[in-house]
């Protein structure tokens, strides 16, 4: 998360990141929409069955709160890939 965004955040809420924080990678994952909220998960493909996944989160929202996720990702990457972009630029003119 940019730092912009996370002053943003903490203007609303106060994040606390728990020194025992898990980091997993997740390679597939599935949305599923209801009347009232936004059911996301997330698993791994298996290496040997590349046909094959196994679940293992699944994450339950608002629908307030996936649109907030959805700007929010839309907004960090768009940031991430001009980040990106300058970077090639700038490494280009050095060569």
């Amino acid at each position: 998360m940019s730092e912009e965004n996370e002053k943003q955040n903490t203007n609303a809420v106060q994040f606390h990141v728990s020194p025992d924080l898990d980091y997993v990678y997740r390679d597939v994952f599935n949305v599923y929409v209801g009347s009232g909220d936004v059911l996301i998960e997330f698993g791994n493909q298996h290496r040997s069955m590349p046909e094959h996944a196994t679940v293992s989160n699944r994450i339950v929202m608002s629908i307030g709160n996936a649109y907030t996720l959805l700007q929010t990702m839309q907004k960090t990457l768009q940031e991430a890939q001009i980040k990106l972009h300058q970077n090639l630029q700038q490494g280009q003119k050095k060569s």
